[in-house]
């Protein structure tokens, strides 16, 4: 399992102590099921473009991407209303990234296959009011690699990882707010990573939800990433449902000591079934 970095340790307990709460992505859609004994399983399709090879918030060669297109499995089980255990295991269809060549050529590599599991046990406590309904979580979660970590491209890390969770939520008849901050600490030479995000819904029909999503992401390595969209939530039927996203970078800066891909835009779609 991963050694804690110095003043890793004090870095999450200060986001936990300052954050009103976190929300991070899970089956079925953030939402179901909400009843003793469910279970649900999810497909989600994703595609991934980011345009420019970057160091830091500088250009190191324009025209030079990277493309990942994968399907993400994903699980829940449902004991009680308030405790989960959930599944997420990736599998690569085909990622391809472009790196300078001699005498201005690309030269291009790819890779495909599974990524890590990761495991997590989200715990809910809800709540009702008079005019809104909501719910505070705290979800640890744990990275498992699947196969060794090889020198080479790779969008899997095949690193171990540890993380936590804090999320609010609270919906009212017309609409949605959600809000979470999440940390990772994983193996060395992996640097450890948080994020957070800002979500605000509009339930234009009982089976139909438009969101703007806002995502925040920074690590040790002072990267950092600012990621906005829209997302349509439709229920098909209480079994039946499904979800798509779009993200786009509109800040991103990259690790400093080596190039990176930035500037991205992400789109997801995703089937849901809960029994």
């Amino acid at each position: 399992m991963p050694q804690m970095r110095p003043g890793t340790l004090r870095l999450v307990l200060l986001l936990i102590g300052v954050t009103s709460g976190s929300r991070a992505d899970q089956p079925i859609m953030n939402m179901m099921p909400r009843w003793d004994g469910g279970y649900g399983v999810q497909v989600l399709a994703e595609s991934i473009h980011r345009s420019d090879l970057m160091q830091g918030k500088d250009l190191v060669a324009g025209g030079h991407s990277e493309t990942i297109q994968q399907l993400h499995f994903q699980g829940v089980y449902t004991w009680d209303r308030a405790i989960r255990l959930t599944f997420k295991l990736p599998y690569v269809t085909d990622a391809r990234r472009e790196l300078p060549g001699g005498s201005g050529t690309k030269t291009v590599e790819r890779d495909s296959g599974w990524g890590d599991l990761t495991l997590a046990l989200p715990l809910k406590n809800y709540f009702n009011l008079s005019q809104r309904t909501g719910n505070w979580s705290l979800t640890p979660q744990v990275r498992v690699p699947l196969g060794k970590k090889e020198n080479g491209y790779s969008v899997a890390k095949r690193v171990w990882g540890s993380g936590l969770s804090l999320g609010y939520e609270t919906e009212t008849y017309h609409w949605l707010f959600a809000t979470s901050v999440t940390g990772w600490i994983f193996e060395s030479p992996e640097p450890a990573k948080w994020s957070a995000s800002v979500d605000l819904g509009w339930n234009a029909r009982d089976d139909l939800q438009v969101l703007w999503e806002s995502d925040f992401k920074w690590n040790e390595e002072d990267a950092f990433t600012l990621a906005a969209g829209p997302a349509l939530y439709w229920r098909y039927s209480d079994r039946i449902h499904t979800r798509l996203e779009w993200k786009h970078d509109f800040v991103s800066k990259v690790r400093r000591d080596r190039p990176q891909y930035g500037n991205g835009n992400r789109v997801s779609l995703g089937v849901g079934f809960v029994y």
